[in-house]
């Protein structure tokens, strides 16, 4: 979110109407700063900090963000209400449309399609002219997707008890589960990046999937690469003993989901929003996957959602760096944030090489630095990650983190804990 000098005027006029003592001008602009790169970690301690200095108003603007990526979703759609209710008059429409943006991200979180849809269409219809080109044409693209889904019933998972079931290594090297459907077993990518799950023209009709009139703009985390998609859902399937109803699942063309440099097709892949509903999920190095049937609490914070993709904090030398977690990939990338970051010991150290990259729409080919080694922390484990590619150009124009962490990573852990309630990623 781009922040004007104007929209840090009118946050710093709403705490003078409050009699605690001010917030400084260089603490509001740290705090801003931080959410604008996506720092959340560091947000959340630095509002604890000011807590006595932060008036109501600025509380429910920094918490909305907090409660949003750390899935407290509940939370988030409330703090906006209140935040909008309150105080109409200080914001200015831009920040008003992210804040109704925020809580659309929410709903579609907690599977309220139809809300989601009209908070969207509300900031077109109250903020548009406030808004780049680009932004509406995201949330337009969005609209498409939850208008669609106006009428399906929330996503809903029923477990029972400890549930245990075994993963496999498929031909790219992601991790693939069953899942029945009909009372068949078909084998899905566990892939916490996929936003939503996917599934090919052919499978979603084996599967029986009830077929949504709608076609919206997707993009390849790993290429960028744009295609179009269609959508449809799956009334039940099972992950072991758990049921889970309602499946929303992206239908795309196979040849989309065809890796030709591999000759490898896939057909299914099981993405955060059934991950997510588990939640708490153990990956074994022995091939085992168990879901509890309780989520256990922890001291760590490391995890956070932007919007639907994955965040982990790890470790790097003697800094902290937050990174997208994909367990759909088998390798780890850095991107250009980290070359910027680090750019001198980058280029002292790594060599230049031309990589190709694939993923759902196609594959491309870069020139990267290749990082001989790199020594990163999940709580008290330091592990070595060899041979990371560290990318020389932004994938998405508004790139924040500084990388990717993908099996490369994992696999040196006997077992790797999601944990979605308690929100921490834990190594063993």
């Amino acid at each position: 979110m781009k922040v004007t000098l104007s929209i840090l005027l009118a946050l710093a006029t709403l705490a003078a109407c409050n009699n605690k003592p001010p917030l400084s001008a260089a603490a509001a602009n740290k705090l801003q700063a931080l959410l604008d790169n996506k720092e959340y970690f560091k947000l959340e301690t630095l509002v604890k900090l000011y807590n006595d200095s932060l008036g109501d108003e600025k509380k429910l603007y920094y918490t909305s963000f907090i409660d949003n990526v750390f899935n407290r979703n509940v939370d988030c759609i409330n703090d906006v209400d209140l935040l909008l209710k309150n105080f109409p008059n200080q914001l200015p429409d831009s920040v008003k449309a992210n804040m109704r943006r925020l809580q659309s991200d929410s709903y579609f979180k907690i599977y309220q399609y139809a809300k989601a849809a009209q908070a969207d269409s509300s900031i077109l219809k109250l903020y548009s002219k406030a808004l780049s080109k680009d932004y509406i044409d995201d949330i337009k693209n969005d609209i498409l997707l939850r208008s669609a889904l106006k009428n399906t019933a929330p996503q809903q998972t029923i477990t029972k008890n400890n549930t245990s079931i075994p993963w496999s290594h498929n031909k790219l090297g992601l991790i693939e589960i069953p899942v029945k459907c009909n009372a068949t077993v078909y084998n899905g990518v566990f892939d916490t990046r996929a936003n939503i799950s996917t599934i090919t023209k052919t499978y979603a009709t084996k599967l029986g999937l009830h077929i949504l009139n709608v076609s919206y703009n997707e993009s390849s985390g790993a290429t960028g690469v744009t295609f179009k998609t269609g959508m449809g859902i799956a009334d039940s399937l099972y992950i072991g003993d758990i049921l889970v109803k309602n499946v929303v699942f992206q239908v795309m063309p196979d040849a989309i989901l065809y890796i030709a440099p591999v000759k490898f097709q896939l057909n299914m892949i099981i993405g955060f929003p059934v991950i997510e509903q588990l939640g708490e999920v153990h990956i074994f190095k022995n091939g085992k996957m168990t879901i509890p049937l309780i989520p256990a609490k922890s001291d760590l914070h490391n995890f956070a959602l932007d919007g639907l993709d994955p965040v982990i904090a790890l470790k790097a030398g003697k800094d902290t760096l937050d990174f997208h977690f994909d367990s759909g990939a088998s390798s780890s990338m850095f991107y250009v944030s980290y070359l910027n970051k680090y750019k001198a010991d980058v280029i002292k150290t790594a060599k230049k090489k031309m990589v190709g990259f694939g993923g759902a729409g196609g594959s491309q080919k870069k020139e990267v630095y290749v990082l001989p080694k790199i020594n990163l922390t999940l709580g008290n484990k330091t592990v070595t990650v060899d041979s990371v590619d560290v990318l020389q150009q932004k994938i998405v124009p508004d790139e924040k983190f500084y990388g990717n962490i993908g099996q490369d990573f994992t696999k040196n852990f006997n077992e790797i804990i999601y944990n979605f309630k308690y929100m921490y990623i834990k190594g063993n």
